[in-house]
């Protein structure tokens, strides 16, 4: 028990906002979708890092799971919102000297945000069902400086019982912008593509993310490596839709 992460003896449950109508019509009819789309007062309160510096994805052991501490407090922010339209999110890094291009095809890519969802928050199921969708967005993809761009695709689960409807990424609207010591990243995830997203008779969705980066290591919500958080829903957060 005592190597036991605290965050694994509870169960954690965060406020989703509902989107404001100018935002909501900006980011799924606009003419383009800000990088920062979402201000900070829908952002997360609480996560946890991972630290395995620079180790990310090249088989290396992962290292403890600690709480938010005032080393990594400005290094991470993940908002989200919700609207009848479909979800909002936004992350923002900060702290780093550079920004790597890393096409996330590669499921063990860094610089990559891992975002798994359950339209239904079914926590008594171990294995993933047909509401349970995975996605891996990454802000920056391309050969050269003129191509880069934000990519998302859609990611299998380890023994999912049952997969989502065909999931096209294509209508996501994605955009991302360098900073000085870091980047900004915004998806519009409409309705459309996420099988089960019903927030009228739903009111919440179990999520988890993980917000691999090359310099810091990997920001997880409650629970990271090694526990299998990205293939059991049972232990994804619950996110209760709010007016």
């Amino acid at each position: 028990m005592a190597n036991l992460p605290q965050n694994f003896l509870f169960r954690f449950a965060f406020p989703c906002r509902r989107l404001d109508e100018t935002t909501e019509a900006s980011a799924f009819g606009g003419a383009s979708l800000d990088a920062e789309a979402l201000s900070a007062e829908y952002r997360l309160p609480f996560w946890t890092q991972t630290l395995i510096v620079s180790g990310l994805g090249r088989g290396r052991e992962p290292g403890p799971t600690t709480p938010r501490s005032a080393e990594n407090v400005g290094l991470f922010d993940f908002r989200i919102a919700w609207s009848p339209r479909g979800l909002l999110l936004t992350t923002v890094v900060a702290g780093r000297r550079r920004v790597a291009r890393r096409a996330p095809l590669e499921l063990d890519a860094t610089d990559v945000l891992r975002l798994c969802l359950d339209t239904r928050d079914v926590k008594e199921a171990r294995r993933a069902g047909r509401f349970c969708h995975k996605f891996l967005f990454c802000p920056f993809v391309g050969k050269t400086d003129d191509a880069e761009r934000p990519s998302a695709v859609w990611a299998p689960i380890n023994r999912a019982k049952e997969s989502p409807s065909p999931v096209d990424v294509g209508e996501f609207r994605l955009a991302s912008e360098r900073r000085v010591d870091g980047f900004a990243f915004s998806a519009a995830i409409p309705a459309s593509t996420l099988t089960g997203f019903e927030p009228t008779d739903f009111r919440r969705l179990g999520l988890h993310f993980s917000q691999r980066d090359e310099e810091h290591g990997a920001f997880d919500l409650q629970l990271g490596e090694p526990f299998p958080t990205e293939d059991d829903p049972s232990l994804w957060a619950s996110f209760e839709l709010v007016e």
